[in-house]
């Protein structure tokens, strides 16, 4: 068999339209590691929509699941223009926002909705023209490292592009850690820039030394100045000088760096003659106001000199379709599958910290999955693991025989592996074995490689 096609693409249907606002169903990502990269992006809802592994004409670009039920799930347009979900009796349930609808139970979809069917997790929105074009662009050509399926996140890229091959100056705000230097160096890439990308925290360089980091000295400029020394700006000649944290940049020091872009000159310590330099400036910070403690934050002339209007970049919460491309990214050295509702506690969670914490969270779990199969609810912190309401699957199918269809999955989950599978269910693995014998599953079927010890 030939690797699936894995082009980002659309299935676009005929749309339901309100006024230029669309509803679709995101796909945001998979929690076991053998199912392949959807290649869809999004589906446009109209009337109804079939969900399982028996209805992929519906959603003809969905990986085959075997977590899903053959008809699992549906989405259908109520009579007042919303949308609602109601799961068709499947053995693996629907979840919505953490939550398992039992059989035949409808709920209402609301905007940021996360669904988890088998093992997919989507995300439901209304998006607006310009976002689906965005979103269209962002897929065919992503802007970082991981790109986005999040509207608002699209339509920032798409901003950044526009900004890229001009030589204006930019300001990123937005809470810790949601990923302000990444795009600052996605902008400097764009930007055919031929000089190097050099960044400073300004918040790590003590006071005294922070004017001749940046600007640099001559020799003789003081009783340590023994030979020259380059500043930043002048390593970053040609290129991008990103200054991070620069809400905590004395204010003297903000005064100097904005002489510098109103002039584009250094004038280095020791000198007298200014030296011109192509340099562009893109500066982050998390907080743009003086604060309590006495630090003075961003002046205002200064943030205007940046630009009329700065990047926000929203927190991780509020672009939940973006959980698990980054989920990937960080466990991107081992295939590592996930216990389905472990793997939707990621989409619930806050993330106060932000992309950050979702990577050092990411680092422990893998840490404790010390067999290297399966990362569980147990594996996380209390407060994301309890986002999801109920007790595992693992611990919901130990309390009777498991179905064929709960056997296929752990199978394919684990590569018919038998003894993990045991694990999981809690049971003997002589057990297990009776019960496959009995179904007339062979483990052999769901092995990509040949046999080792099960």
């Amino acid at each position: 068999m030939g690797r699936p096609d894995t082009t980002p693409r659309f299935v676009l249907g005929v749309p339901d339209r309100d006024q230029g606002v669309h509803p679709v169903l995101i796909v945001a990502g998979a929690s076991s590691s053998d199912i392949p990269n959807s290649p869809c992006r999004l589906v446009l809802l109209h009337h109804r929509l079939e969900l399982g592994r028996g209805t992929h004409a519906d959603f003809p670009c969905l990986p085959e699941d075997r977590l899903m039920s053959r008809q699992h799930a549906r989405i259908a347009r109520m009579p007042n223009g919303r949308y609602a979900i109601r799961d068709l009796g499947s053995t693996n349930g629907t979840w919505v926002n953490g939550v398992r609808l039992g059989p035949g139970i409808q709920h209402k979809l609301q905007d940021g909705a996360v669904i988890m069917v088998g093992s997919q997790v989507f995300v439901f929105r209304r998006v607006k023209d310009e976002e689906l074009k965005a979103l269209q662009e962002d897929a065919s050509q992503p802007f970082t490292p991981t790109g986005t399926r999040s509207p608002v996140m699209a339509m920032l890229a798409r901003r950044l592009r526009l900004f890229a091959r001009t030589r204006v100056d930019v300001l990123f705000t937005g809470e810790t850690g949601v990923g302000k230097e990444v795009h600052a160096q996605a902008l400097h890439r764009a930007s055919g820039r031929q000089g190097a990308f050099v960044t400073i925290n300004c918040a790590a360089i003590p006071e005294h030394l922070l004017e001749s980091e940046l600007f640099g000295y001559a020799r003789g400029a003081h009783s340590t100045a023994m030979q020259p020394k380059a500043g930043l700006f002048e390593q970053a000649e040609g290129g991008t000088l990103f200054l991070d944290e620069l809400g905590e940049m004395p204010s003297a020091a903000q005064s100097k760096l904005l002489r510098f872009l109103q002039s584009r000159q250094v004038l280095s310590l020791g000198t007298t003659q200014p030296r011109s330099l192509d340099v562009r400036v893109i500066a982050a910070t998390h907080r743009t106001t003086a604060s309590a403690d006495g630090r003075p934050g961003l002046r205002a002339d200064l943030a205007a000199r940046l630009g009329p209007a700065p990047v926000s970049l929203p927190p991780l919460r509020d672009r939940v379709e973006d959980v698990g491309s980054l989920t990937s990214f960080f466990l991107r050295r081992r295939e590592l599958h996930f216990e389905p509702e472990a793997y939707l506690a990621l989409f619930l969670h806050h993330w106060k910290g932000n992309i950050r914490e979702l990577g050092k969270v990411l680092e422990v779990a893998e840490a404790y999955a010390t067999d290297g199969a399966v990362l569980a609810r147990e594996h996380l912190p209390p407060e994301i693991a309890g986002r999801v309401a109920g007790p595992t699957r693992a611990e919901a199918v130990r309390r009777d025989r498991p179905t064929r269809e709960d056997l296929e999955a752990l199978l394919s989950r684990h590569h018919g592996r038998v003894a993990r599978v045991a694990r999981e269910l809690g049971r003997q693995r002589t057990l297990v074995w009776r019960w496959m014998r009995e179904l007339e599953l062979s483990p052999g079927e769901y092995r990509e490689h040949p046999p080792g010890n099960a």
